[in-house]
């Protein structure tokens, strides 16, 4: 009946877990630690509370499509068309009564609780976030971070962990900035890491460029907040923590080139690349040439 909320389950979706879920199929998914990234098909809806273990972003990339919700706090069933680039954005474990007949196709990032929480209480000094349930919102902000979402999906993940959980960070920070209610804001950061800072986190760089850095072990190096970090790291190099990450593996990468014959592929590993397409990708990004084509020329 018009008005109305039809008796419902509730079903909480873990955007983590390879279980097949009956309200939508994946078609594409990346996760690195707290974070992830899907594309997914969504099955048509009856009616049913909704809801994900993860807090999620909901980017629409189909055909447009009727959708009804009602919100827990609201009286009456809301209805509106959905078209590409509506924001759906919704906090872990808060099921919310949707109702749909087509097969929406989405962009999903869902991002664990514990990986908000650190995030929001670095960003806005240990303050309680408050975010309700936002649907069919537009945000020319997301909307622009959302291309490198999916750039990082179509190359499968090969950024790594410490790109995803940038994207994640500075993703959250947004969103509690534009929508978090109770927030105290915390003033940018002034300077950088200063030298010893500095020194330290580099070296911890040059040691572990083999592996897959996360942000969280690059700030615990320099003893700040995962979110200060980001913002002092730049401020002292001029760039953000993965593209100098990036940068040094590849001048890593041209010694091991001009060095012992070791193949492409075995020095895209030595030097953290996931794969040999992702290594000879930004090799060519950043010199011009490919990992091959500079062993030939520099021999």
């Amino acid at each position: 009946m018009p008005g109305s909320q039809p008796k419902s389950q509730i079903e909480l979706i873990n955007f983590a877990s390879d279980t097949p879920h009956a309200r939508l199929i994946f078609t594409e998914r990346v996760v690195h630690g707290g974070v992830g990234v899907s594309r997914c098909v969504l099955r048509p809806n009856p009616g049913t509370m909704i809801g994900a273990s993860q807090f999620t972003v909901i980017i629409h990339e189909g055909v447009p499509f009727e959708m009804e919700w009602r919100l827990p706090e609201m009286g009456e069933i809301e209805r509106c068309q959905i078209v590409t680039g509506d924001l759906h954005i919704n906090p872990a474990d808060r099921p919310v009564f949707l109702r749909w007949t087509s097969s929406p196709r989405v962009l999903v990032i869902a991002m664990e609780q514990a990986f908000i929480d650190q995030v929001v209480s670095d960003a806005f000094d240990g303050n309680e976030p408050i975010l309700r349930t936002l649907i069919g919102i537009r945000n020319p902000i997301i909307e622009s971070m959302a291309v490198a979402w999916r750039q990082e999906l179509a190359e499968r993940g090969n950024g790594g962990r410490l790109y995803i959980e940038g994207l994640g960070s500075a993703l959250v920070v947004h969103i509690f900035r534009a929508y978090g209610e109770g927030l105290s804001r915390s003033p940018p950061v002034i300077g950088g890491l200063g030298a010893l800072r500095l020194r330290r986190v580099t070296d911890y760089i040059e040691a572990h460029l083999s592996e897959d850095i996360s942000l969280r072990d690059l700030a615990v190096v320099a003893e700040l907040s995962t979110h200060h970090f980001g913002e002092a790291f730049k401020a002292s190099t001029g760039t953000s923590p993965h593209r100098y990450v990036i940068e040094r593996r590849i001048h890593r990468a041209k010694e091991l080139l001009l060095g012992a014959d070791h193949s492409i592929v075995e020095i895209a590993l030595a030097v953290g690349f996931a794969s040999h397409s992702h290594f000879t990708g930004n090799f060519r990004k950043l010199t011009g040439t490919t990992p091959s084509r500079f062993r030939i020329d520099r021999k």
